[in-house]
């Protein structure tokens, strides 16, 4: 696993000129990287970006300007929705979709967030591959919190 890339937290880089769609996933354990990493091997339209900790993801949301956000719950550094709410600050990120990645169950803790979705680890292949497909292609409204509440209760 590797974190950003140095070129990639570079403030002199130029505005990305590769017209895939970028998935940011901050995530501090090197497996679930490895799992994200293969799942969007299966879609070479995507260019996946990895933090592992709160302070790379927030450098990286305002680097990329990702297209979908997929943020674990649980970093070494923060929450996913303490992160997501420094994210929704930055221009140009208030109504990407973002979705909470967890594996105990937070959609609880989650409710009355930005997050549009919560998915529990250990990630279902097809569905995942779905989501984002979907996600990417067709984001929810902005800042749509009730499939949240939905889970939540």
């Amino acid at each position: 696993m590797s974190p950003i890339s140095d070129q990639a937290l570079d403030p002199e880089r130029p505005p990305r000129d590769d017209a895939r769609a970028v998935v940011l996933y901050v995530e501090d354990h090197p497996v679930n990287v490895l799992i994200m990493e293969a799942l969007l091997h299966h879609r070479p339209h995507l260019r996946l970006v990895v933090a592992t900790t709160g302070e790379e993801g927030l450098q990286a949301a305002r680097i990329e300007q990702p297209d979908l956000i997929l943020l674990d719950y649980h970093l070494p550094d923060c929450n996913g929705v303490e992160l997501l709410t420094q994210m929704r600050n930055i221009e140009g990120l208030g109504d990407i979709p973002a979705v909470a990645v967890s594996a105990t169950d937070s959609a609880i803790q989650l409710r009355g967030s930005t997050f549009c979705e919560f998915w529990p680890k250990p990630l279902d292949v097809p569905q995942t591959l779905d989501a984002i497909d979907r996600l990417i292609d067709n984001p929810p409204p902005p800042r749509r919190a009730a499939a949240l509440d939905a889970l939540s209760g």
